[in-house]
């Protein structure tokens, strides 16, 4: 096959694609970044739970 033959071929594939919408993309990404804002917001909670009980078994010296 020629480089051509492929090029072609590749913009034949890429017509046939359904692009989404600028607000498809804007709706998703609002989703992504509150999706991870959510889950950071709860590693943090749980690295402080961890970070307290840690410490409080250190001062005991257990």
């Amino acid at each position: 096959m020629s480089p051509i033959t492929f090029l072609k071929e590749v913009k034949q594939e890429l017509d046939k694609v359904t692009w989404p919408t600028k607000e498809e993309v804007v709706e998703a990404t609002i989703g992504v970044l509150v999706f991870t804002g959510i889950i950071a917001a709860y590693f943090w909670v749980i690295d402080m739970i961890f970070t307290k009980l840690l410490q409080f078994i250190i001062k005991q010296g257990v």
